[in-house]
C-alpha cells in the first residue's frame, strides 16, 4: 500500500476561501504521478490533471488561491493511464474547503467529534494481508471492485459520537463501486451538501447512492443513543450483479461499513436541524450559449478481445483503447471541446446502451444536474456538483470560470477509474 505523508491514505487538508497556499508536492514514487484537486475551482495549470506530471524524484510546487463555497473536496493522483492503480494503492485524502461560517448555520463544526471524515473504499486483499490490484478483462469492463470494503482505511472501525447531530462527510474513494448507503435501523438521515457545497436546505432520505468521486455531506440525529451500523447495499449499477437479475441481487445482505456508538464523553452542541443552508437559484438555463452531446462507449467492437488488444507495431499490446468518449478513445495531444471563460453550457451525456452506470466527472467546473432520464434529478443531487451518476441519459448545466490553455487542458471523464484509464476522458479548454 501506498500514501501520501502516511502509510496509507493521506491526512485531511483543511483550507479556508479566500486563502492562497503554497503546496510541496514530493514524488517518493519509483513512476511519475500527478496531484489532482477533484473539486476545487482552480486554473488548469494547477489543477493536477495528467498534463502536471511529476517525474519520480521531483517537486511539483502550485500556489493555489481558494474562491469558492465550502464544500468536501478530494485530492489523488491523475497520471495518464495509471491513475487507478496508484489511487488504489492508497493516494489519496480528503479536502475540507471552510468558509468559517458552519456554527452560525447550525451544522455541527466540531471537527472529529460531530463533524467526521467518512472514505468508503473497497479492496482485495491477498493471503499475506497485502493489497491486489490485478485487473482481468471483466475488471475493466466493469471497473474494479474489491471483496473487503473500507472506511478510512480500516476494516469496521467504530466511531464514538456525541448524543446529537452530526455531519459526516462521505467521499467515494473507490475504483468502481457505487455504494448504496443506509443506517440498520433505516433512521432517516439528512442531505446538507453535495459535491460542490450546501443545498438550499438539508433532504430527508432513508438511502443515498454514492459514486465514485461524489462526495456528500449528511446528518444523523444520534441523540437516541442506540448504536447503529452504516451499511451497503450490493452495488446494482454494474457489475457481475447485472448479470443476475434483480431477484438474485436483492436477496443479497447488506454490508457492514461501520459503526457508530454513542459516547457520554462527547458534548451534543447541534440538537435541531438547520432549516436553511444556503441560497440556490434555479440555474439559469437561457444563458446557455452552446449545446453538446457527449456519449459514453465501450470500444470492444471485437467481442471480449476490445479493440485496445490489438498488437502495436513492435509487439505488445496497448490495452488503453478499449473506452472512449463520442467514439474516440482519449488522446494527450488532442483537444475535444473550447469553451469560452465566464459562459454556461448545457452538456448531455449518454450511456450509450452500456447496461451500467457511469459517474462522469468534470474538472475545474461545477455544474448542476438538470435532468437524469427526462426527469428531474433527486432533491439531494439539485446542488452544485462535479460528479452524474449516468445510467442512461443525463443533462447538466456546467459554468466554466477557471482558464485552461490549449496546451495544458482540463478533463471530464468517467470516474469508474479503470475506464479513464482506458481511454473514456476528453479534454476541454476554457479560453
Amino acid at each position: 500500500s501506498r500514501g501520501i505523508s502516511a502509510s496509507y491514505l493521506g491526512p485531511v487538508v483543511r483550507v479556508r476561501s479566500g486563502d492562497t497556499i503554497p503546496f510541496r508536492v514530493e514524488n517518493r514514487l519509483d513512476e511519475e504521478t500527478t496531484l489532482h484537486w477533484h473539486g476545487l475551482l482552480v486554473p488548469s495549470h494547477v489543477d493536477g490533471g495528467p498534463h502536471n506530471t511529476i517525474k519520480p524524484g521531483a517537486v511539483w510546487s502550485p500556489e493555489i488561491t481558494i474562491k469558492q463555497p465550502a464544500c468536501t473536496a478530494w485530492y489523488h493522483p491523475h497520471p495518464h493511464g495509471n491513475t487507478a492503480r496508484q489511487v488504489y494503492s492508497g493516494l489519496a485524502g480528503m479536502m475540507i474547503v471552510s468558509d468559517g461560517a458552519d456554527r452560525d448555520r447550525g451544522l455541527p463544526a466540531d471537527y472529529g467529534v460531530d463533524d467526521l471524515p467518512i472514505v468508503l473504499q473497497d479492496k482485495r486483499f491477498g493471503g499475506n494481508g497485502e493489497l491486489v490490484y490485478e485487473p482481468g478483462m471483466m475488471d475493466i469492463m466493469h471497473g474494479f471492485q474489491g471483496d473487503t470494503l473500507l472506511v478510512n482505511g480500516v476494516i469496521t472501525p467504530e466511531a464514538g459520537v456525541p448524543a446529537g447531530i452530526v455531519c459526516l462527510r462521505l467521499l467515494n474513494a473507490a475504483n468502481a463501486r457505487v455504494f448504496d448507503l443506509r443506517f440498520s435501523d433505516r433512521r432517516p438521515f439528512f442531505v446538507v451538501a453535495g459535491d460542490g457545497g450546501l443545498l438550499a436546505r438539508p433532504v430527508e432520505v432513508r438511502r443515498l447512492l454514492v459514486a465514485p468521486g461524489e462526495r456528500y455531506e449528511v446528518l444523523v440525529d444520534f441523540a437516541d443513543r442506540r448504536s447503529v451500523d452504516l451499511v451497503t447495499a450490493p452495488d446494482a449499477g454494474h457489475g457481475p450483479g447485472m448479470m443476475m437479475g434483480p431477484s438474485r441481487r436483492s436477496a443479497r445482505a447488506m454490508e457492514l461499513l461501520m459503526r457508530f456508538k454513542t459516547s457520554p464523553a462527547l458534548k451534543a452542541l447541534v440538537a435541531n436541524l438547520p432549516r436553511q443552508l444556503a441560497t440556490l437559484a434555479e440555474p439559469d438555463v437561457k444563458s446557455a450559449v452552446a449545446r453538446r452531446t457527449f456519449e459514453l462507449n465501450s470500444m470492444m467492437g471485437m467481442g471480449m478481445m476490445g479493440m485496445g488488444m490489438m498488437s502495436r507495431p513492435g509487439g505488445g499490446h496497448d490495452a488503453r483503447h478499449m473506452m472512449g468518449i463520442n467514439g474516440r478513445s482519449f488522446a494527450m495531444g488532442r483537444v475535444d471541446v473550447t469553451a469560452k471563460l465566464g459562459t454556461a453550457e448545457i452538456w448531455e451525456i449518454s450511456a450509450g446502451g452500456m447496461p451500467m452506470a457511469h459517474p462522469f466527472h468534470v474538472h475545474g467546473a461545477s455544474f448542476r444536474i438538470l435532468s437524469k432520464n427526462g426527469a428531474r434529478p433527486a432533491a439531494y443531487e439539485s446542488g452544485w456538483k462535479d460528479v452524474v451518476l449516468v445510467d442512461d441519459h443525463a443533462e447538466i448545466f456546467v459554468r466554466f470560470d477557471n482558464p485552461a490553455q490549449l496546451n495544458m487542458p482540463f478533463m471530464y471523464h468517467c470516474h469508474i477509474l479503470e475506464h479513464e484509464d482506458h481511454g473514456m476522458m476528453g479534454q476541454f479548454a476554457v479560453v
